[in-house]
């Protein structure tokens, strides 16, 4: 199960609900809470090459700890997996914020935090579900050309 084929399904998975998700997080749904909470603290014009690392970047990331992390990946073990990744990960990026930040509010900490530990999961899931479909598809497909 841990061809190349199998790993880009869950990488491509993975992904796309993750920029697709954070785009829409971001840039619609709390835009506005963003804006008023800490908008003197944004650039007048996105530097976009930092989001597209971190996407490549934490998408693998997922993928190697939430899915192929040695052990068999079920769908409990992958949602545990993502959600301890995702808590760790927007923890430590939002509690140092709030640490270091003078202008840094507690709810944007605490909305973030959350958004982070679920859109990690759900991205997780999402690429572990397109793998298990796709392991389905082929199975089905051999059993269909043994006939």
């Amino acid at each position: 199960m841990n061809n190349s084929k199998t790993i880009g399904i869950a990488y491509l998975g993975i992904l796309l609900t993750y920029v697709i998700a954070d785009a829409i997080w971001l840039g619609v749904v709390t835009r506005s809470d963003y804006t008023s909470s800490i908008g003197h603290l944004m650039r007048e014009s996105v530097n976009l090459w930092p989001w597209v690392v971190f996407y490549i970047g934490y998408s693998a990331c997922i993928l190697r700890l939430a899915i192929f992390n040695g052990s068999k990946p079920t769908y409990l073990r992958v949602f545990v997996n993502a959600f301890t990744l995702g808590l760790a990960s927007y923890g430590a990026y939002n509690l140092t914020n709030y640490a270091l930040l003078e202008a840094w509010p507690i709810g944007i900490t605490l909305q973030d935090w959350m958004w982070g530990t679920s859109i990690t999961t759900i991205s997780a899931m999402v690429g572990f579900i397109a793998m298990k479909w796709d392991a389905y598809k082929e199975s089905k497909h051999k059993k269909e050309s043994v006939m």
